[in-house]
């Protein structure tokens, strides 16, 4: 089998793969006798049909079951003789099929294109000064009062705003009960919303075992056509009233919250962590500034197909937000056409970077050894108990997976590289604002 390789640009390649004629002929003479086995024709026993009656009747089914079986199988082992590695689905053209000549065809496809990175060590960076002020201390020390807040029940008391009170309910419209009218030990917190509109005003300031017969309409959009815009009738039965407690801040709940022994002890704790995270997040953000000064010094053609397959996973993640948050995502376009562009944006800056990570991995000789694949399968089976971390390992066990987590681990690799590398000069700012 000859295969030479046409370079079309960069990032696009076209084998030209010619097959000898006793390779077909051969291909030709087994689909032929695969064929009889199964024919029967008026006038012959199965499997007794004369050869060249089977060629002669059915003969563009034998070409299209040959070309079926030699190019997939000659395509494959043209990559190899040819040591490309396609990122794409080939495209199959020019195919020349004729009895006693040679098969012929041309197999084009997209590759990584040849990439290397120049003056990529000393990249300057500038780092501002980290700091925690006493009013992020302070709010951090409210959250964790607040979290630690308690609901307790209280006797003859009325329900009022952020109460939580315990409810039964009976609905029903000219007398008959409605699908989801009904329901028993409902919790409803007083002042979040969330319910019929207007069910809240009607509870707020009932007392345990106090209960409640109102009229109430349902919205006219209302998405639930059999109940938009009708009015239905509630008896309520209010079961408990849990009054929010939330604690003070001393050294008790410094002790409670943070296994410190006092008060200005989990001050220097939250302070000590707030430092943490803000260092973390800084080092990301220098990494990624590194990056796109990276991608900005170089030109890099992008394979079509690794852009299309990151732009419909950015897409896809973007929809299961959307979902998740009832269509309600600050910094997104809202139209389709405004989604796909955004995503196909951030689809081409990932693709170059990653490109551009991968050719400073080999330059540098930076490798991913088992161990180090091994630890981060660990990692990330630990990280999703829910899903079963055995299940999770074998998954990422399977050989593709694993050849593209070992991927992402050389990128981290490299980029970790680079941040070691670059040149982090400290901001100053010389004028302090009033």
């Amino acid at each position: 089998m000859k295969v030479t390789v046409e370079e079309l640009s960069p990032s696009k390649r076209a084998l030209h793969v010619e097959l000898p004629p006793e390779r077909v002929a051969a291909r030709m003479e087994a689909s032929l006798r695969e064929l009889g086995r199964k024919l029967q024709i008026p006038g012959f026993r199965r499997g007794k049909v004369p050869p060249e009656i089977i060629q002669r009747r059915f003969q563009s089914d034998l070409q299209e079951e040959v070309l079926r079986e030699l190019i997939p199988d000659s395509y494959r082992e043209a990559l190899a003789q040819a040591d490309v590695h396609p990122v794409s689905q080939p495209k199959v053209e020019d195919v020349h099929f004729h009895e006693g000549e040679p098969l012929t065809y041309r197999a084009v496809v997209e590759v990584k294109p040849p990439v290397t990175v120049k003056d990529y060590q000393g990249i300057v960076l500038q780092r501002e000064k980290v700091e925690v002020t006493d009013q992020e201390v302070d709010r951090a020390l409210e959250y964790l009062k607040e979290d630690a807040a308690e609901y307790v029940p209280m006797e003859g008391w009325p329900a009022l705003r952020e109460d939580l009170i315990v409810l039964d309910h009976d609905g029903t419209i000219h007398g008959k009960p409605f699908k989801g009218g009904s329901g028993k030990n409902l919790t409803l917190a007083l002042g979040r919303g969330g319910y019929l509109p207007g069910f809240e005003a009607q509870v707020a300031g009932m007392q345990k075992g106090e209960s409640k017969r109102f009229a109430l309409a349902f919205p006219q959009d209302l998405p639930r056509k059999d109940l938009a815009g009708r009015t239905a009738e509630f008896r309520v039965t209010v079961k408990e009233v849990k009054k929010r407690r939330v604690p003070e801040l001393n050294d008790e709940f410094a002790r409670t919250v943070g296994d410190v022994e006092s008060l200005a002890a989990l001050r220097d704790k939250l302070r000590e962590q707030l430092q943490q995270r803000k260092v973390r997040q800084q080092e990301a953000d220098l990494k990624r500034t590194l990056l796109e000064k990276l991608a900005a010094t170089h030109e890099v053609e992008l394979p079509d197909a690794l852009v299309e397959a990151e732009t419909a996973s950015i897409l896809q993640d973007m929809l299961g937000t959307i979902r998740a948050t009832g269509g309600r995502v600050q910094g997104l376009p809202e139209s389709a056409e405004a989604l796909g562009a955004k995503a196909r944006e951030v689809a081409r800056r990932r693709v170059k970077e990653s490109l551009l990570l991968e050719a400073v991995a080999r330059q540098e000789s930076l490798t991913v050894g088992d161990a180090e694949l091994d630890k981060e399968i660990d990692a990330m089976a630990t990280a999703f108990p829910a899903e079963g971390g055995a299940t999770v390992r074998r998954a990422l066990e399977e050989p593709g997976r694993r050849a593209g987590l070992t991927a992402r681990l050389l990128e981290r690799k490299a980029l970790e590289f680079l941040y070691q590398q670059a040149r982090i000069t400290d901001a100053y700012n010389l004028i302090t604002p009033g």
